[in-house]
């Protein structure tokens, strides 16, 4: 009987405690990426996966490959991304805030982070700015 992969994710919108961790974890790409333009971790109105959490997990689910797991049984990991969502919507850096353990799904959750469509920025104070996201990607072979 063939092995089933469960993959879970969820976006973790702009927790201050969570952004803290980030900051504190040492996340340079975040703070200090090709634009010298201030990162918002909490801005009023933080950017949103435009079409709602519902179309998010069907882009990501479309998009995960894992043909590099053989037998899975019983194995199970989470890794959180860190990623940019920059003025205009588009994706910036990504890099891993959390590793899952297991260097290809690690790489295939920030792969999957920078493929996404352009997001809604945030605002802040009426001005739309550049501010980090995370998205944690939990995955269980059965």
């Amino acid at each position: 009987m063939k092995n089933a992969l469960i993959v879970f994710f969820t976006a973790i919108s702009f927790i201050a405690s969570a952004q803290r961790s980030a900051t504190a974890a040492g996340d340079k790409a975040m703070q200090h990426a090709a634009s010298p333009a201030r990162v918002y971790d909490a801005p009023e109105l933080p950017a949103a996966f435009p079409y709602g959490k519902d179309s998010l997990e069907r882009f990501i689910a479309r998009s995960m490959h894992l043909g590099h797991v053989e037998n899975g049984e019983g194995v199970t990991g989470k890794a959180i991304v860190v990623f940019l969502v920059e003025k205009d919507g588009s994706i910036g850096a990504a890099e891993i805030l959390r590793t899952s353990g297991d260097k290809n799904f690690d790489a295939e959750s920030v792969r999957i982070a920078k493929s996404m469509p352009k997001w809604t920025p945030a605002k802040d104070k009426g001005e739309t700015v550049r501010s980090s996201a995370m998205l944690t990607f939990a995955f269980k072979f059965r």
